[in-house]
């Protein structure tokens, strides 16, 4: 009797077990690294980008096509893309709530997510700018904001797709 009892617990605390861990898999947190500089570039007040080269965008003066990093499709076939991109990511990431979470004391209510955009459109290695006080839950769900921002497309400096360093400001609120 006793191991008729067992064995049903046993299934229990199994399926239960099995359950949660398919839940924490659809919930997906994204991997990141800390990024340590004093570098104003990388705390922006709203989406900015570079080309892996090191030249702004604004500063670049071509007859040739130039256009920093797209993150839909839409904004790819607009007449202005940049603009579209930085729209799309303030208004997705401005106003962050962390319901029934406390921010620290003293912690500046942003986080500054940055990751490359391959020549190629594939993202690599989120890294968030690490700052004198933090808010664990609030660079987490900031990561997962910017990840989950879809599709990327490459940016184009002379007319080539190339490599850039995007840096996308979360605001808690």
């Amino acid at each position: 009797m006793n191991l008729l009892r067992f064995s049903g617990l046993a299934l229990t605390f199994f399926f239960c077990a099995f359950l949660s861990t398919a839940n924490a898999q659809t919930s997906k947190n994204y991997p990141f690294s800390w990024k340590e500089t004093a570098d104003n570039w990388y705390m922006p007040k709203s989406y900015t980008f570079k080309y892996a080269d090191g030249l702004t965008a604004k500063g670049s003066s071509s007859s040739k096509p130039n256009r920093g990093p797209v993150c839909t499709n839409d904004c790819k076939e607009t007449t202005a893309p940049d603009a579209c991109t930085e729209s799309l990511l303030s208004e997705k990431c401005k106003d962050v709530e962390l319901p029934g979470f406390p921010l620290p004391q003293g912690y500046s209510g942003v986080e500054y997510v940055t990751f490359e955009v391959q020549h190629n459109g594939k993202v690599n290695g989120y890294q968030v700018v690490k700052q004198a006080v933090s808010c664990k839950p609030c660079i987490q769900k900031a990561v997962n904001l910017v990840a989950s921002s879809g599709e990327w497309f490459p940016a184009i400096q002379d007319g080539i797709t190339v490599k850039s360093t995007v840096v996308v400001p979360v605001f808690f609120k």
